[in-house]
């Protein structure tokens, strides 16, 4: 014997799962921000996913002050490596995949399938070589020694050729290099 579902039951159901996993996620981020806003000695009194002995302006006081500000330089090379390593990261890596996709060269497929087995080798296991690497030039202690290793995103490469070759006609390709002519 089948039991049919109603429609209405299913999205009931699945909106009340998604709830559930909403909160999950919120809940921790709430309480998160409540104790950021506790006093000095009152985290642990009160309801902790609830606000009291509200003092946000000196708990942000006492982090920019620690040791003369160094939160603050903490904050600005937090922004410096993600903005200028994820631009120059999404830069080449639309380059190259755009070059690997709609370009016929020698050695193309060679060059693409290292970058995918790249993309299977666990980041760690790059650590070493790499701070050998950065030591030998010189480089360690400075912000190259955190961005350049950034700017090198095999599995962006890899997006970035599967868009191209899906999104960007040839025909379009071969119009502009007639017009060129």
């Amino acid at each position: 014997m089948t039991t049919t579902r109603s429609p209405l039951t299913e999205r009931l159901a699945v909106n009340a799962l998604l709830g559930l996993m909403a909160l999950y996620t919120l809940i921790p981020l709430w309480s998160l921000f409540v104790s950021a806003t506790k006093g000095e000695g009152y985290l642990h009194q009160g309801s902790p996913l609830w606000f009291s002995h509200f003092d946000l302006g000196g708990n942000l006081s006492r982090v920019f002050s620690f040791q003369d500000g160094v939160f603050s330089s903490w904050l600005a090379n937090s922004a410096l490596y993600s903005l200028v390593g994820a631009a120059a990261s999404i830069l080449l890596s639309v380059m190259a995949g755009f070059a690997l996709a709609k370009y016929r060269f020698r050695g193309r497929e060679t060059i693409f399938n290292v970058i995918l087995a790249s993309v299977l080798i666990p980041a760690p296991m790059f650590a070493l070589p790499l701070f050998l690497l950065l030591a030998e030039l010189r480089l360690t202690d400075t912000y190259w020694a955190v961005l350049l290793p950034s700017f090198v995103s095999p599995f962006g490469v890899y997006l970035s050729r599967i868009y191209a070759s899906a999104s960007v006609p040839d025909e379009l390709l071969e119009a502009a290099h007639r017009r060129r002519r």
